[in-house]
């Protein structure tokens, strides 16, 4: 099994320390790890919307959206916005 480094271990050692005061037992790293990656794969699809990059909405992007609007008549009358799109 290759070997896999962390830059994060004092996380790691804190999550394994609440783990240990929470079921009353310490439990490996290594252990840790894998229950990890399993609890993560069983919920694969609530990880990816985690962890997507979510476009932050400020005051400057609203700012600019605002100053792109065109208030422009529109050119068919007949059919809807949904059907223009």
């Amino acid at each position: 099994m290759k070997r896999v480094k962390l830059d994060n271990t004092d996380l790691l050692k804190k999550f394994q320390f609440e783990l240990t005061l929470k079921i009353g037992k310490k439990i490996s790293q290594k252990e840790l790890l894998e229950k990890c990656v399993e609890f993560t794969y069983n919920r694969l699809e609530d990880f990816l919307f985690e962890i997507l990059e979510k476009p932050q909405i400020t005051d400057e992007l609203i700012a600019k959206i605002r100053q792109n609007i065109i208030d422009a008549p529109l050119q068919h009358l007949e059919r809807s916005d949904d059907e223009l799109l």
